[in-house]
């Protein structure tokens, strides 16, 4: 399903902050073609970056593959989360 999302520099997400550090994605708001606006909920996710806990003086970016749910058929979507400037990015979508 070309064209599923228009890229762009940053997105909305909500994520649970964990006592540990751990950030969790549970839901992203991503916008299409048309410039509406997109929410998905994460089924699945997995860190690509890390090991068990973050360290932003170390990692300032996290890296998360998440799996969704879009019009039907399940996604891998890319996404980061950048501990300098706080602002979450699409990396990447799989068809």
């Amino acid at each position: 399903m070309p064209g599923f999302v228009h890229y762009q520099k940053s997105l909305d997400v909500i994520c649970q902050h964990k006592k540990d550090g751990n950030i969790v994605p549970l839901k992203i708001r991503l916008q299409d073609e048309d410039g509406e606006y997109q929410s998905f909920v994460v089924k699945a996710y997995r860190c690509t970056n890390l090991s068990k806990t973050i360290d932003p003086r170390r990692v300032p970016t996290v890296m998360f593959e998440c799996k969704i749910q879009a019009f039907g058929h399940e996604r891998i979507i890319g996404i980061s989360y950048s501990f300098t400037d706080g602002l979450w990015k699409v990396l990447g979508i799989d068809y």
